[in-house]
């Protein structure tokens, strides 16, 4: 008997139309008047998403579910020098992504 099911269309995880090479995406903001451009890759570690972050073209920041603040923090040794105004922002941008 053959299988007459269509294969149904996997809607893409994240936003594909500011998708630049491979898996990374970004978006801009502005925080205290200062322009940034935040560029993230989407990863799951643990069955839990996180996302390499980085700004105005740095070096990636991880970012992960804290659950005890309710937002996406960063996580690795730079994660302290991030204004937190900046990490509030990009927490509520990649929290808007629906992958948590």
């Amino acid at each position: 008997m053959e299988n007459n099911k269509k294969q149904q269309a996997v809607p893409p995880l994240i936003d594909q139309t500011k998708a630049n090479k491979d898996n990374e995406r970004y978006f801009n903001l502005l925080v205290d008047n200062i322009p940034y451009r935040v560029e993230y890759e989407p990863f799951f570690f643990n069955e839990q998403v996180r996302y390499y972050v980085s700004i105005n073209v740095g070096p990636k920041n991880v970012f992960v579910w804290d659950t005890t603040v309710g937002q996406f923090r960063a996580i690795n040794d730079k994660a302290g020098v991030l204004p937190v105004g900046l990490e509030q922002a990009i927490s509520e941008k990649l929290e808007t992504q629906n992958l948590k």
